[in-house]
């Protein structure tokens, strides 16, 4: 079996080196014995949203946020589809907010895909700093850094819970939005590199929906940076 991966506008969205997201589902992949096809995708490229099993999106500028918005455009339909059947979406700082009713950034409001029910603004000031976050779905907490220039608005569907750091905006005690196989969060570091526990959880969840078993491996130099990181800095 091979899994494909779509990087999706990974020239413009790879703000902090968010291709070792990448990286790590296919590590998680090899663990299972599973080879890994991954396409990097981006405006100028026909792309076909039938052909993959998991789509991913990192974080950018604001320029390149909304040059990316206007060339996703042209797939919502596709988008829409592909998340409603199930395909894996994952969508870490800034690019979650493409998937939203709309997006406000120096004073202009542009539209969104429309995807999910929720918005984002510009920030007043930047937000920054290491976060630890609860997963409903796992037992271990979830970290990652946060380095952001925007608040979004997401009322249901929330991915995580805060324990320490920042929620989606001042009021709110949640981060990030998930919904079928979507996960949308503002969390870098890469995400997916500082916790394998969450990758492990994706793999599993894609390999079990195609009939496949999941063989759990904690034996690797990703849970031993986990479990070291969550022994000098204590939540």
């Amino acid at each position: 079996m091979k899994v494909k991966i779509a990087h999706l506008y990974y020239d413009l969205m790879n703000l902090y080196g968010e291709q070792g997201n990448i990286i790590a589902l296919k590590e998680s992949l090899k663990n299972q014995n599973i080879e890994t096809e991954i396409d990097l995708l981006s405006i100028g490229d026909d792309i076909n949203f039938k052909d993959y099993d998991i789509f991913y999106i990192g974080t950018g500028s604001k320029e390149s946020l909304l040059l990316t918005l206007e060339d996703i455009k042209k797939y919502t339909k596709e988008i829409k589809s592909a998340i409603k059947g199930g395909k894996v979406f994952i969508s870490t700082g800034n690019s979650h907010e493409l998937f939203g009713k709309s997006l406000t950034y120096n004073n202009t409001e542009y539209d969104g895909l429309n995807l999910f029910p929720y918005y984002s603004r510009e920030a007043n000031e930047r937000i920054t700093g290491e976060c630890t976050m609860h997963y409903d779905n796992l037992e271990d907490n979830i970290i990652g850094f946060q380095n952001r220039a925007s608040l979004i608005q997401i009322d249901n569907n929330h991915l995580f819970t805060l324990i320490k750091g920042d929620a989606d905006n001042k009021k709110s005690t949640y981060e990030g939005y998930t919904e079928n196989n979507f996960y949308g969060t503002y969390l870098i570091g890469p995400l997916l590199i500082r916790n394998p526990h969450l990758t492990d959880y994706i793999v599993k969840k894609l390999l079990e929906e195609k009939g496949m078993k999941f063989h759990e491996n904690k034996d690797t130099p990703l849970y031993r940076a986990y479990l070291e990181y969550n022994k000098n800095f204590p939540n």
